[in-house]
């Protein structure tokens, strides 16, 4: 750690940084368009903001080496499956548990909905052979349908942006800079943007040689330095069922350090 802001290396750091924002209806770029440039009225979500107002003076900037996108949205794993193979399986059953009915021919009683998926409601264990269960939602011992695509998460892409000196989050003067997107693929939880994000320009400390260098290459991190006055910004890029955002919402989160 260095004692004050004033002639530090990049890599020394006074405080930690970390910020995290959760991005819903908040679009950027247009599908139709297949660009990525913020359009006219989008607001992108603030995520750092490195002083853009000029009014500390207790840093000089800070480095971003590691940004995160978690989804808000989570469904529970099916519990049992129904079909050719499992028909005739002894299954219990505890409130929240979710069944899915793949091949409705095996049922002894039809199922109310038919294929599907079918969260326990029932206030008690239920137990007993699973073709042989009433999948209905007017029993004491119901169930509810959750429909044919309950857990399906879609792709989503998020872009991050980037000013400087000013506090308009996008300037309409178009003064910002697209720093990279990142893609969330389809049912997957969380990414990281390590993979994406510019290469820094203070190598890592290593020893010898490594996988995939040149013999004098040097192996570096990867993030985003950040003057005084910066801000960086994300959104949600407007495609498929993500027209109007990703409604369930995704925290993005910033870790890095003050200099």
């Amino acid at each position: 750690m260095a004692s004050s802001n004033s002639n530090k290396q990049p890599l020394l750091i006074d405080r930690p940084l970390f910020d995290s924002v959760r991005v819903t209806t908040q679009t950027v770029g247009s599908s139709s368009a297949n660009t990525l440039f913020v359009q006219g009225g989008q607001v992108p979500a603030l995520l750092v903001d490195m002083d853009a107002n000029l009014s500390e003076d207790i840093n000089s900037g800070g480095v971003v080496d590691s940004i995160a996108i978690t989804r808000n949205d989570f469904y529970r794993a099916v519990d049992y499956t129904i079909n050719t193979t499992t028909s005739g399986t002894v299954i219990s059953l505890t409130s929240g548990q979710v069944v899915l009915i793949a091949e409705t021919g095996v049922l002894g009683t039809a199922a109310e909905s038919g294929y599907g998926y079918y969260t326990y409601t029932g206030a008690s264990t239920l137990t007993g052979v699973n073709t042989a269960l009433l999948y209905s939602g007017g029993t004491t011992t119901g169930f509810a349908y959750q429909g044919v695509a309950y857990g399906y998460q879609p792709a989503v892409t998020l872009a991050f942006y980037h000013t400087r000196n000013t506090t308009t989050p996008i300037p309409a003067s178009g003064d910002y800079k697209l720093l990279f997107s990142k893609t969330i693929p389809a049912n997957s939880g969380s990414v990281d943007c390590g993979d994406v994000m510019p290469q820094l320009s203070a190598p890592v400390v290593q020893a010898g040689n490594t996988n995939g260098l040149g013999n004098t290459a040097p192996l570096r991190n990867k993030g985003i330095y950040l003057e005084r006055g910066d801000r960086l910004y994300v959104g949600v890029f407007p495609d498929g069922p993500n027209i109007s955002g990703y409604t369930p919402g995704v925290h993005v989160t910033a870790q890095g350090g003050f200099f």
